[in-house]
């Protein structure tokens, strides 16, 4: 019993500073110059990964400046959290063409980091460009695979209303994991206005009878958003006030959003 004292004595001022710094940084959080100088440490893998994350957790994340920045370390940064926290942060603030600089981390020939694929994944569920639709399919399909990267490619094809994404999804809920099926029914939903679960034939024979008799199988799709994560919120927030929390809400990727507007507006247009 005297050990165990002892050693509580001689941890708890170890915890206490621990939460006091923390407390600290809170009451004076690192300034945009400090994050830029973490991110751009060369000697520092550790230091250029939170640089990043602070920056695209910003509201100053999108500068021209940063986003050169993500976009050269997904290009040219040898360690793996790095990249994935540079795909992330440009995955937040970048344009539909950034698309195309993320999908080739979806191929497990050019990086076996699950962190990058995972992040380049979520990342095309936030940039809409129509151009990066073979290579997710040609990720969903991939059987050696991880189910997350997987899963997170089936609900990325939910904006894509086109007949190649129709069938691979179908091929998505034949999986042999339930999340990859789950969000292969869920993106089949968002594109069809159709409730037939996880049940393929239906999917399938449903599809051929509205093709035989003309018709298109968007013809009652929903909008598409990109899932969030959202915290919820436990009395310990209150606690640990000091701990800064991004909440974000589900809304239309770069790219279609514009598409949308367009749409709209020459529609408006045109009954004019």
């Amino acid at each position: 019993m005297k050990l165990i004292a002892l050693l509580l004595f001689l941890l708890l001022p170890c915890c206490v500073a621990d939460d006091f710094n923390n407390l600290a940084n809170g009451f004076a959080p690192l300034t945009p110059h400090d994050a830029a100088i973490m991110a751009s440490n060369q000697y520092d893998s550790n230091s250029r990964r939170e640089g990043i994350t602070l920056l695209s957790n910003s509201p100053f994340g999108g500068a021209p400046e940063y986003l050169r920045l993500y976009r050269d370390y997904i290009k040219n940064d040898h360690d793996p959290l790095v990249r994935a926290s540079a795909i992330k942060a440009l995955a937040r603030f970048g344009t539909s063409e950034d698309a195309m600089l993320i999908v080739p981390w979806l191929d497990m020939s050019a990086t076996q980091s699950i962190q990058v694929r995972r992040a380049a994944g979520r990342a095309l569920q936030r940039l809409h460009n129509p151009s990066v639709v073979p290579a997710l399919l040609l990720s969903l399909r991939n059987q050696d695979e991880e189910n997350q990267v997987r899963t997170t490619i089936a609900i990325a094809l939910g904006q894509y209303a086109e007949k190649r994404v129709y069938n691979g999804l179908i091929e998505g809920l034949r999986a042999i994991n339930l999340s990859i099926n789950l969000a292969s029914a869920q993106s089949l939903h968002v594109l069809t206005g159709q409730v037939f679960g996880i049940d393929w034939d239906e999917w399938y024979d449903w599809s051929e009878l509205v093709e035989d008799a003309g018709g298109s199988l968007f013809a009652f799709k929903s909008d598409y958003e990109y899932p969030t994560y959202q915290h919820q919120a436990r009395w310990w927030d209150k606690v640990t006030f000091w701990e800064h929390r991004i909440h974000e809400r589900p809304d239309f990727p770069v790219g279609l959003k514009e598409a949308s507007v367009m749409s709209t507006y020459d529609d408006a247009e045109t009954s004019q």
